[in-house]
């Protein structure tokens, strides 16, 4: 939250990149499965960051696969 605020104190027009990071690794069934469910923690962070006032067209969600990543991630970006 308080990312967020003082993003768009400096930047009021800000646009926000949810990006949900699954690792790669694990066979493709296991990447599936982690996946949807950085996906769904995406959507969670969505949820809440419309919930505090940001408007939904403001909050883009997309979904990538990591093989750095060792676990599930949100990553969030300021355009």
């Amino acid at each position: 939250y308080t990312a967020v605020s003082r993003a768009l104190e400096t930047h009021p027009a800000a646009v926000f990149d949810l990006v949900a990071v699954a690792p790669s690794a694990g066979g493709a069934a296991r990447v599936a499965i982690n996946t949807n469910k950085a996906k769904r923690h995406a959507e969670d962070v969505k949820r809440s960051l419309v919930e505090m006032g940001l408007p939904p067209t403001r909050v883009a969600v997309s979904a990538k696969t990591l093989a750095a990543a060792k676990t599930n991630e949100v990553h969030l970006y300021v355009r």
